[in-house]
């Protein structure tokens, strides 16, 4: 058995560590706090065909964080050199757990139960998706530490980026004030990694 080390963030090899660590503990933040009912009015005067679409827009990324929170993060840990690389991956990992939770927090705000459901089967039946998310976790499972980074930023980036759209679109209509409030506080954290 080897000896257990303490981490000590007095003796970084990488400042770099420090300084992402201490930026994403500043800027803390979860969805429980965010007012996303405040928005019932505005979801109730779109149409149906509007409804679905933030919906599936945001079950895909539901998807997406998911993906990243249990098997992105977790492959990539396994390429560190430095325990601050662990601490900085872990408070990641957290992150894009919120993020997930953040989008069943803005469903269960403005969506019946069976819309819920019928959300989430949709991501699980939509080919497309399930295609992306497959490709990506194939990296994750069996590319290099250099291939894993890579797919992690292309989710990060292009993937998620395409789906922040929708509520940025109607944010930029005066609508929706409070669910785009938490997409930019995911595109906040997202500009750190």
């Amino acid at each position: 058995m080897g000896v257990i080390e303490a981490i000590n963030w007095n003796a970084l090899e990488d400042m770099i560590d420090k300084m992402t660590y201490e930026k994403l503990t500043s800027q803390f933040w979860l969805s429980t706090r965010m007012p996303v009912s405040n928005d019932k009015t505005d979801w109730r005067n779109l149409s149906n065909k509007e409804k679905r679409l933030v919906e599936k827009v945001f079950g895909g990324l539901t998807l997406l964080d998911t993906l990243q929170s249990e098997d992105g993060i977790e492959q990539i840990k396994k390429d560190v050199r430095t325990q601050h690389e662990i601490a900085v991956l872990n408070n990641i990992q957290f992150m894009e757990s919120e993020h997930a939770r953040s989008y069943s927090s803005i469903f269960s705000t403005l969506c019946t139960p069976r819309e819920i459901e019928e959300i989430f089967k949709w991501t699980e039946e939509n080919e497309f998706l399930q295609f992306k998310a497959q490709k990506v976790r194939n990296v994750y499972l069996n590319g290099t530490p250099l291939q894993k980074k890579a797919a992690s930023v292309f989710l990060e980036s292009f993937l998620f980026y395409s789906g922040f759209y929708t509520p940025l679109y109607y944010l930029g209509r005066g609508k929706m004030i409070n669910v785009a409030e938490v997409i930019k506080l995911i595109l906040r954290d997202e500009s750190v990694k």
